[in-house]
């Protein structure tokens, strides 16, 4: 089979070729227009910052899936402090697994975050990925839960969740009520699902609070609010290889988001947020920013500033050494598994 997919690759490959020289040949723009030539400079600044990552990996047994979920944030001045948090752990079998590991990790990292704040004097906290992004996507069953069922979970159990949430700091809460839970709803998973939906929701609202002092960093993007073109602004931009930022965007929630939030809807809905892409190094990877609140051109540069001389190659030390210190290979797993004693057939051993 692999022979004939080279085959195949070699013979279409002038096609393929000449095929992307035609799309990128109908796309006139120039993203100079609205890019900003800036020479960034370093701050010397006393400042502490601070950076996370998660990550997560999972191995499927015929019964249930084992996974394991580990978060890290960094916090620098004069020194690196770590603050950690993990999960080792089984889930059932159902179609809403992948969304609902990546919420739990997720939670983990603002958890972190969270409390880097609460324990050291941060000034700048660097967010992997995209807040935005995280407002805007329907939740799972936003439209399957019935309406009845959510409007129960919250009136019963969404005050027993705040009232966890103020004394623990770190895990998922929304975990310790699934036996009540069991007991009230017939459909149990898909109940605690939108629980644990709620606390994403509350303690990233709990992050948005600290608006001046959080700034969240993509590596990747598809959007194209700049040119409304087919590839998205973040490929054209990277066309355009000095060192500098774009024009700043200002994307209220209350336009992007067309529903009701079930908890903090006017706060969330309140929110309007900064977008631009910066390169801090000439022919260096260029990077989506966001910010929690309509900020300024002067608090863009200064921002600039504080990250480049806290970067290496053109992006930020501690978001890298964040994600190099969490990573869960596949190895990592295996072992974890083993120390378990998990004997279960995976489904693969026929292979």
């Amino acid at each position: 089979m692999l022979d004939s997919l080279y085959e195949k690759t070699l013979e279409n490959k002038d096609n393929i070729k000449e095929s992307i020289e035609i799309f990128l040949g109908n796309i006139n723009v120039d993203p100079s227009i609205s890019w900003r030539n800036y020479p960034i400079t370093e701050t010397d600044i006393d400042v502490t910052i601070s950076a996370g990552d998660g990550s997560i990996n999972k191995k499927k047994f015929l019964d249930f899936i084992f996974y394991v979920i580990d978060a890290e944030c960094l916090v620098y001045n004069k020194g690196i402090k770590t603050i950690e948090s993990s999960e080792v752990n089984i889930i059932p079998h159902h179609r809403y697994v992948e969304d609902r590991l990546r919420s739990y990790m997720g939670i983990f990292e603002i958890k972190n975050a969270l409390r880097a704040f609460e324990q050291h004097d941060v000034d700048l906290l660097l967010f992997d990925g995209s807040i935005l992004g995280n407002l805007i996507r329907p939740f799972p069953l936003q439209k399957e839960l019935q309406n009845q069922v959510k409007e129960k979970i919250k009136v019963k159990y969404l005050p027993m969740l705040e009232k966890e949430l103020k004394h623990s700091k770190s895990g998922i809460c929304s975990s310790k009520f699934f036996k009540l839970m069991e007991n009230d709803f017939k459909n149990k998973i898909e109940s605690m699902i939108y629980l644990e939906n709620l606390e994403s929701l509350l303690i990233i609202s709990k992050l948005l609070m600290r608006k001046e002092k959080v700034v969240a960093i993509s590596k990747t993007s598809t959007n194209n609010d700049y040119f409304d073109c087919e590839i998205p602004d973040m490929a054209i931009f990277d066309k355009f290889k000095k060192e500098g930022y774009s024009e700043p965007k200002y994307l209220n929630v209350s336009k992007r988001v067309k529903r009701d939030f079930p908890v903090c809807n006017g706060f969330f809905r309140s929110l309007t947020f900064t977008i631009f892409y910066a390169r801090l190094e000439d022919h260096k990877n260029i990077l989506k920013f966001e910010l929690p609140y309509k900020a300024t051109e002067d608090e863009i540069k200064n921002i600039l500033s504080v990250i480049k001389g806290n970067s290496v190659e053109g992006y930020p030390y501690l978001l890298k050494k964040a994600h190099n210190d969490v990573v869960i290979r596949k190895t990592d797993i295996e072992r974890l598994s083993k120390i378990i004693g998990f004997l279960e057939k995976s489904g693969r051993e026929m292979l």
